[in-house]
């Protein structure tokens, strides 16, 4: 029995009061969930206008997600620009792209031979991984050779790097040599305190870097697209979203609700009522935009995408562009899908 200056203090079960404790949080629940059923109507109604008054909307939506330099910049950024080799399919680069006063961004540039004017291909890897292990270099992975498949068409190819290589634990032994720690979590915090977010910077990083290679001679700044799967999926759409240059997407294992599931620095404040995938991708419209979800992804459910993918298709059809939104469910993992149809389907519309 505790005491104190000699006075007993009420002793108790702890378990007594957790009917209540559950009852509180069981309200937390209940009243979060009745906000989201509101917040559908309130978002319909926010973007009811998104096919007449889409810059506006994107204009919200990039401030949403916060742009570290406003207004935008209309020069060239500097480069560093190192050889690496080349294999049976290109000529390979290190680029070093410094996006902003003393920031420099990088990712691998992959350049088919004998190019004249080559379409651009941004290819995005997702979580715990990086631009040497998306473009197998070290070995097949489950990108299904997204970066092969557009080198093979004559396509030039960059790969960014984004501060994905490592997340919350590793058991992959290639990780060993990605001994670089960060905490994503806190760095995304501590850019919201700023009004910005880790995807606002990032985002912003892959369009100073477009910016660039629109500036080279043989690239054909006309046909550029973006592809990308699980967390390379969420950044293909949104760089997509904010950057109309970026004329064909293909989106892979990450559309969904999001008032279901998520990664935690895919969240808004306010955006239940503005924009949620959906209204996302409206900002890709009329422009051609393949979605991929796998019915047996073990990191992202897919039970409540189906609502989404149909508001999406909605959108669409606003801008009278039905014919340029494609949803598949799939089998293939949490990956691109064994299936040509989607590459297909984005190729053709660079």
């Amino acid at each position: 029995m505790a005491t104190y200056k000699g006075k007993k203090i009420f002793e108790c079960d702890l378990s007594a009061n957790n009917p209540s404790r559950k009852k509180y949080l069981d309200c937390i629940n209940d009243f979060i969930e009745k906000k989201f059923a509101e917040s559908v109507g309130i978002r319909d109604d926010f973007a009811k206008d998104i096919a007449f008054q889409q810059e506006e909307y994107r204009k919200k939506f990039v401030e949403m997600i916060g742009q570290p330099v406003v207004p935008y910049p209309d020069d060239i950024p500097n480069v560093k620009k190192t050889f690496l080799g080349k294999d049976d399919f290109c000529d390979i680069y290190r680029l070093e792209i410094e996006v902003m006063p003393d920031f420099w961004f990088w990712g691998l540039f992959m350049v088919p031979f004998n190019v004249k004017k080559a379409p651009l291909v941004i290819a995005q890897h997702g979580g715990w991984s990086t631009p040497e292990i998306c473009s197998e270099f070290l070995g097949n992975s489950n990108y299904n050779f997204f970066t092969k498949r557009a080198l093979e068409r004559g396509m030039a190819v960059f790969v960014p790097q984004l501060l994905l290589w490592k997340l919350d634990f590793d058991t992959c032994e290639r990780q060993e040599m990605l001994d670089i720690k960060f905490d994503r979590g806190r760095i995304d915090r501590r850019l919201k305190m700023l009004g910005l977010s880790i995807t606002g910077l990032e985002v912003f990083c892959i369009r100073r870097s477009i910016d660039y290679l629109h500036s080279l001679d043989y690239i054909d700044g006309d046909r550029t697209g973006m592809m990308g799967a699980s967390y390379g999926g969420y950044f293909t759409l949104h760089t997509a979203a904010a950057d109309p240059r970026i004329k064909s997407i293909y989106a892979v294992a990450f559309f969904n609700d999001r008032s279901r599931d998520g990664c935690y620095d895919w969240f808004y404040t306010d955006a239940a009522y503005t924009f949620f995938d959906a209204e996302v991708a409206a900002l890709c419209a009329p422009r051609r935009l393949q979605i991929d979800v796998d019915k047996k992804d073990t990191v992202f459910d897919f039970a409540h995408v189906d609502g989404e993918a149909e508001r999406a298709a909605r959108y669409y059809a606003k801008f009278g562009a039905s014919d340029s939104f494609r949803f598949t469910l799939h089998e293939s993992g949490h990956r691109f899908d064994e299936s040509e149809k989607g590459f297909e389907f984005f190729f053709d519309g660079i």
